[in-house]
């Protein structure tokens, strides 16, 4: 009955992973010590603190890959965002702690993206590198991407 029991906990964590591919960005034995914490007495104007633990996943270095998350823009030129963040969930880096490192891609992108509004949902796609990325008063990042083509609203 055990040997069930442990097989059913091990296929829902490579189901998560496979369905969640943020999950795929933190290194499977970390998976479950990372917690989401937010101090609810601190006002929304002080900034949070990072959590700047945990490592990235070295296997990735090189793949391509295709994300769904949040923009949150760090430099703009005209119209466009040239430099952003791609981030998990909604309000991060904003109004909630920056999540750790390796749940942050940071993208480069000369020709820009189309302004979007910070809670849609896009997708991004490209070659993800392990790359550190610290943006003063931000957050730091452990991932980058170079974008293959432009970024498309998230359809699930």
């Amino acid at each position: 009955m055990r040997i069930f029991v442990l097989l059913g906990l091990l296929c829902s964590f490579v189901g998560q992973a496979s369905s969640n591919p943020w999950l795929s960005l933190v290194p499977e034995l970390e998976r479950t010590s990372q917690v989401f914490q937010v101090n609810h007495q601190q006002s929304l104007d002080q900034q949070a603190e990072q959590n700047t633990q945990g490592t990235m996943v070295q296997a990735l270095h090189g793949q391509n890959m295709r994300m769904p998350g949040f923009v949150v823009p760090l430099e703009t030129n005209g119209d466009k965002i040239t430099e952003f963040f791609l981030v998990p969930f909604f309000g991060a880096c904003l109004h909630f702690p920056p999540p750790p490192p390796n749940q942050i891609i940071h993208v480069k992108h000369a020709a820009g993206i189309d302004m979007v509004e910070p809670w849609q949902v896009v997708w991004i796609e490209g070659e993800l590198l392990v790359q550190h990325a610290q943006i003063e008063g931000v957050a730091s990042a452990g991932y980058a991407m170079n974008l293959k083509k432009d970024i498309e609203f998230y359809a699930p």
